[in-house]
């Protein structure tokens, strides 16, 4: 092998300064410039964080009354009574009454205890309405409580064999949810 002239010196020692900057970039320099990005990418990531956590408390008032008009108004949703057979009475005696005021009768009437959740009353009724009693009934049932119709059958046979206007044969389940009463505080 012959030895390098003084050009070809040159150029080999430039390239191993370059290979030594380039090796002292990759491990001292990049790793110690990088960790400040990364450290401010962190920092704006927090900030934003911070700024959803202030939204979030300065909402805290709001969703507190919310809650407080949901707590009020939690009657209008469910029935009170102490327990779930109690509530069923109460689903029944609201059947009762509706049929007493709109007209009509009710044939059969019985509790649905094995079918419904916890929290949960329901009840079957067989009635004999004509239209608009029925009408009428389940917008009192839509409108008035915390009632659920979940099944509805309507048979008009009676009406097909007369040819006139006759009473129907209605089958109808309704369930509402009931809470126990809320304890008075003193």
């Amino acid at each position: 092998m012959r030895p390098l002239s003084a050009r070809e010196r040159r150029l080999v020692a430039v390239a191993l300064l370059l290979a030594a900057f380039a090796l002292a970039w990759f491990v001292v320099v990049g790793p110690f410039v990088g960790g400040f990005f990364d450290r401010a990418a962190h920092r704006k990531e927090l900030e934003a964080e911070y700024q959803r956590d202030l939204r979030i408390m300065a909402s805290i008032p709001v969703w507190r009354q919310a809650a407080e008009r949901q707590r009020a108004s939690a009657q209008r949703f469910a029935i009170s009574a102490q327990s779930g057979q109690l509530a069923v009475e109460a689903l029944k005696e609201h059947l009762s009454a509706l049929a007493t005021e709109e007209g009509f009768q009710i044939t059969a009437m019985q509790d649905l205890d094995a079918d419904t959740p916890s929290g949960e009353a329901k009840v079957r009724a067989d009635l004999q309405p004509n239209l608009t009693q029925l009408k009428e009934s389940l917008r009192r049932l839509e409108t008035e409580g915390p009632y659920v119709v979940e099944y509805l059958s309507v048979s008009a046979d009676r009406a097909l064999a007369t040819g006139h206007s006759a009473r129907l044969a209605v089958r109808l389940e309704i369930s509402a949810s009931w809470r126990p009463p809320r304890s008075r505080t003193p």
